[in-house]
């Protein structure tokens, strides 16, 4: 008698669990095109947890699914509890605290899996009971998980308000502050103190990137705050933004490639 057919392997992710009661449908799955989104005019999506809704940015199903998203709290919400394993978290309006802290709004926060066990989760609370918060265009948390390499084991958390963080950028008139770079992997904040342009050269495969705060623009279009782009190499533009206009920049998450740069190399990058 011949062995039974195995049955493929479900899709696992504890945060991706926690927030639906079944996986979400793919979207934007093809990371060979370019996606652009707005919070504001986008769905919005309440999650299994009480007080906590989503923007889904994008979702890869997959015995290890890969998702993006925004989230934003009820202003009322006393605490949402989320897992934080192999999360990578961007606290722009709330707080958030583990077994031993609570970090204030402006934060970055990368939990890789603990092997010991140690911050298994998440609090999030919103950042102020002002309810009309989330109608003037605030960002609050961003997050991605099943993006992270298994060698990518350093945990991360940044105070973004620390103002000796910020380097020079790739031009005159913009600053970075790098979050993270493991093989290829980068993380990082831009932002512009004038009105200039410039042309990333750090991924073979594309960049990802949300604008927290001001206005930004390429050949293809203009983006307001909570705009999110994602775009494959083929559609890479030079971007263009005024003065106060600060970005999440992120690249090396699309696939397998060699390691080429760093995020130092974003201080020493010039326009074309």
């Amino acid at each position: 008698m011949s062995a039974p057919a195995k049955l493929p392997a479900k899709p696992h992710d504890a945060l991706i669990d926690a927030l639906f009661s079944a996986p979400p449908e793919p979207l934007n799955a093809d990371l060979s095109l370019r996606v652009q989104m707005q919070a504001g005019s986008a769905v919005w999506q309440p999650s299994r947890l009480p007080g906590l809704s989503l923007c889904v940015l994008e979702y890869i199903a997959g015995v290890q699914p890969r998702m993006t998203a925004l989230a934003r709290l009820d202003p009322d919400v006393n605490g949402v509890v989320i897992p934080a394993q192999e999360l990578e978290l961007l606290v722009q309006h709330g707080i958030v605290a583990d077994d031993e802290t609570e970090y204030l709004h402006p934060y970055y926060l990368r939990q890789p899996r603990d092997r010991f066990g140690r911050h298994q989760h998440f609090t999030l609370f919103p950042g102020s009971r002002n309810k009309q918060q989330n109608t003037n265009g605030v960002l609050e948390f961003y997050l991605a998980t099943g993006q992270l390499a298994e060698t990518d084991t350093e945990r991360r958390c940044i105070n973004l308000s620390e103002h000796s963080l910020w380097l020079p950028g790739p031009v005159e008139n913009t600053e970075v502050m790098p979050l993270h770079m493991h093989n290829g992997n980068n993380s990082m904040l831009v932002r512009w103190l004038d009105s200039v342009s410039f042309r990333p050269k750090l991924d073979p495969l594309g960049e990802e990137v949300l604008v927290i705060d001001g206005s930004l623009s390429d050949e293809l279009g203009h983006y307001t705050t909570g705009s999110w782009i994602r775009n494959p190499v083929a559609s890479w533009q030079s971007w263009a933004g005024t003065p106060g206009t600060l970005i999440y920049y992120k690249n090396g998450h699309f696939g397998e490639h060699s390691n080429t740069s760093d995020v130092t190399n974003a201080t020493n990058a010039r326009t074309d």
